[in-house]
């Protein structure tokens, strides 16, 4: 079946109209309106990004990964990453529905140039939280943005899942959003189409299962994607050497996207 696609532009406006807020001020997106539905009524948001998994690598792995093919077989869209194609201007997107000209984020360090998701749902009187790895874009802008900062130090995926349920449910708040950094750092070594990343995506896959039953448990409405893809790099003898990203081709753009609709709203 073929899937509909949307712009990375659409993440905030969709999140702001399920928790019923403005939407940033310089969005450029629209609402996703079958996410949108399907998550109504949710009191809080969670979006999880596991780094770098494109639509290339999940068309090739996603036997591996059997509890996000299980989303993907009742809710899949793709979403094309905003150029640059590369993490801190995509993230910086999910949270800001503009572009690298909107909102000014080329490089994890800078501040934003427009209103951000974490901006509307503090003046709504609710709070965010950004979460990742030390020195991660997870926590370098999007931690250093949010009212809650989680830093899970230089650990392992399952350090910041772990980091994400706590937060939530001790903090419980309305909009999360968590960057998991792992896979990309292992399609970079391996490149995305190699048989060693398989074990990473089980793994990955495991800890995606873990999050959503623990956050939709909080009446959570978890939407999962990646802030774009990646494609092989090949050496001087046709094989592959490793991965990277950045271009406007469709493997470096195109990524999943699905979602799983919190207690109130299943």
């Amino acid at each position: 079946m073929e899937r509909k696609e949307y712009s990375m532009m659409d993440v905030a406006p969709t999140v702001s109209a399920v928790l019923g807020l403005p939407v940033p001020a310089q969005a450029k997106g629209k609402p996703i309106a079958e996410m949108a539905q399907d998550l109504a009524g949710v009191p809080r948001v969670a979006v999880l990004a596991p780094d770098a998994l494109g639509e290339f690598a999940w068309s090739l792995w996603k036997q591996e990964m059997p509890f996000l093919r299980s989303l993907h077989a009742r809710r899949s869209i793709l979403l094309r990453s905003v150029m640059p194609s590369i993490t801190p201007v995509n993230f910086a997107t999910m949270v800001t529905g503009t572009d690298l000209e909107g909102h000014g984020v080329r490089s994890r360090e800078l501040p934003f140039a427009c209103e951000t998701l974490f901006d509307v749902v503090r003046r709504a009187g609710g709070k965010s939280a950004g979460i990742g790895l030390d020195n991660y874009t997870g926590t370098m802008l999007l931690a250093r943005h949010a009212d809650i900062a989680g830093n899970a130090g230089r650990g392992t995926d399952d350090d910041v899942a772990d980091l994400i349920l706590r937060i939530a449910a001790e903090q419980q708040p309305t909009f999360l959003i968590a960057q998991l950094g792992r896979v990309d750092d292992t399609f970079h070594k391996h490149g995305p189409s190699s048989p060693a990343v398989a074990p990473m995506l089980r793994d990955t896959d495991a800890r995606l299962g873990r999050l959503v039953e623990g956050l939709t448990a909080l009446q959570y409405g978890v939407i999962l994607l990646a802030d774009h893809g990646q494609h092989d790099v090949l050496g001087p003898d046709g094989k592959v050497t490793g991965g990277s990203h950045g271009t406007d081709s469709d493997q470096d753009c195109l990524v999943p996207c699905t979602w799983s609709a919190g207690a109130q709203a299943a």
